[in-house]
């Protein structure tokens, strides 16, 4: 395929294709009158980088190490472990603020941010363990 092909395929600018090549993630398979070819296994794993990109939130970086596997000059298995944590810790933030601005619909004071005894006690308990100096 082509790599306007491969990029209309997935849904990324040409260029994007290019990048990822001069940072050493892909490289075509052939070149044909200066166009770039690529053939199925190329293809595969530049749908394997846009997946893990828009899924994992990885940096290249991180993709290259992965995709390398253990010929990577870092342990993979430690990346995606940090990875996960980061989502554990992201996810928790999440709910904690979904489950304020859930309340906040139902709060009978005007100001709730202010006002708001839920708010008011969840505030107080962070205080009590220093989140607020950490951050």
């Amino acid at each position: 395929m082509s790599i306007g092909e491969v990029a209309e395929l997935l849904g990324v600018a040409t260029s994007t294709l290019r990048w990822w090549e001069k940072e050493g993630l892909i490289s075509p398979g052939d070149r044909r009158g200066g166009r770039r070819y690529y053939d199925q296994a190329e293809v595969r794993r530049l749908a394997i980088i846009q997946y893990l990109q828009e899924t994992g939130l990885m940096s290249l970086d991180d993709i290259a190490a992965v995709l390398a596997g253990r010929a990577a000059n870092r342990d993979w298995h430690d990346l995606v472990r940090a990875r996960i944590d980061s989502f554990e810790a992201q996810i928790e933030r999440l709910t904690a603020a979904r489950e304020y601005l859930e309340h906040s619909l139902h709060c009978h004071r005007d100001l709730p941010a202010t006002e708001c005894p839920y708010l008011a006690t969840d505030i107080d308990a962070r205080l009590s363990r220093g989140h607020a100096k950490r951050r």
